[in-house]
């Protein structure tokens, strides 16, 4: 039997979804077009799509007219914080600042190099001990904080994909307006357990993808405030409000207006469930492992583990080997490990930033898969204290070289 406890890298595909990308697939074979095309055809696959963008709409808490959709968070993340960037600078030349959390994911974390290509200025607001994101600069707040009147865009994500604490979103996009410029977030972590609204978020950009809540990989939303600046990159047919160029996934949009419309009806149930499931997993903990966050400041369906050990690819593999997917909240690239810079922003030490565990839960997750993964904490522990201790071992004899 596996266990899978890896919700925040990608979510199992939804029944509905499945057959709603099925459905639409089929009428689009047995009538084919393209939605900008005017025969029967193509009116038909743009009624599908429309339909899609009018109830993602009803699910955000936003207009369907708000809503483009994208090939996923990513994109929709690159176009919320550098396109709306760009607009921002060419009505203004001074507006050349970007302001982001300490908490984002690398999808505008990242973004940080091609705004230094294109000549941007690029901030990143201190992370607290407790995982939440400041949200002030420029009043005096200290050394390194930006002036004001130059932000164009300043972007924090709902949910930290990696410890899950939750951010003041509402907050810092009130400041954001105050200097003059756009507020954007990612909720992608945020729609399974969390009341998001749009409009009640009171941002003018927001990145949604599909595969978080139970769509296909592949499709995404990114909800724009109609009216304000966008320059795109990727200039093309025009498709999405000129913003998104390329034909559309039709299929891929109506399956994600089902998962999310099961997703939302869901939410209250699951929220209660994964607060349980939470309760349940810290309060048999081993000796030695704690939360790295407060609950009462996270997720309840991404609990994120400090461990008494510096070795995450041995535990990581222990939890393999036992059959269940879990994810360290370091990041692992060609088998070389390193420390998790959002957590050695919260002021770990790097060894502590090395010893974290990420579980995330999902609408199939059961009691018993929590107890499995209890079950086999202890072991995957030791395997990544043996390896600690063999690296000791090492350092020692070359000190003595």
């Amino acid at each position: 039997m596996s266990v899978y406890l890896d919700h925040a890298a990608t979510t199992p595909l939804r029944e509905c979804a499945l057959e709603a990308w099925t459905r639409a697939q089929r009428d689009l074979s047995a009538s084919p077009g393209n939605p900008a095309a005017l025969h029967f055809g193509g009116r038909r696959a743009r009624r599908m799509l429309e339909d899609a963008r009018e109830q993602v709409g009803a699910c955000l808490g936003a207009d369907m007219h708000e809503v483009i959709f994208t090939s996923g968070a990513t994109e929709s993340d690159a176009l919320g914080v550098m396109a709306a960037a760009r607009a921002m600078r060419s009505r203004a030349v001074g507006r050349d600042l970007i302001v982001v959390s300490g908490a984002e994911h690398d999808a505008v974390a990242n973004q940080r190099q091609v705004a230094a290509r294109e000549g941007f200025s690029w901030h990143v607001l201190p992370l607290g001990a407790d995982g939440v994101s400041d949200t002030d600069w420029g009043t005096g707040a200290g050394a390194g904080s930006p002036p004001t009147g130059r932000v164009a865009v300043g972007s924090m994500t709902l949910v930290s994909s990696e410890i899950g604490t939750i951010q003041p979103v509402e907050g810092f996009a009130s400041r954001v307006h105050a200097d003059g410029g756009l507020a954007h977030s990612d909720v992608a972590q945020a729609i399974a357990t969390m009341d998001v609204s749009f409009r009640r978020m009171g941002v003018d950009l927001m990145s949604v993808g599909g595969h978080k809540v139970g769509a296909p990989a592949g499709i995404g939303v990114l909800v724009a405030t109609r009216g304000i600046p966008m320059v795109t990159d990727r200039p093309g047919g025009g498709h999405e409000r000129a913003i998104r160029s390329g034909t559309p996934d039709v299929a891929g949009a109506c399956a994600l207006a089902a998962a999310l419309d099961e997703t939302v009806r869901e939410r209250p149930a699951f929220a209660r469930r994964s607060r349980q499931l939470r309760e349940h997993l810290l309060t048999h903990l081993p000796l030695g492992v704690e939360a790295t966050v407060e609950a009462s400041a996270a997720s309840s369906a991404i609990i994120h583990l400090s461990l008494p050990t510096a070795r995450p690819e041995a535990v990581l593999m222990a939890f393999d080997m036992a059959g269940i997917a879990v994810s360290a909240g370091s990041a692992c690239h060609a088998g070389v490990t390193r420390p998790s810079e959002i957590v050695m922003a919260m002021g770990r030490s790097e060894e502590q930033a090395l010893g974290v565990l990420r579980v995330s839960l999902g609408h199939e997750t059961t009691r018993a898969d929590i107890d499995a993964f209890l079950a086999a904490l202890p072991v995957a522990i030791r395997a990544g204290a043996a390896l600690d201790g063999v690296a000791h071992v090492r350092n020692e004899r070359n000190e003595e070289r």
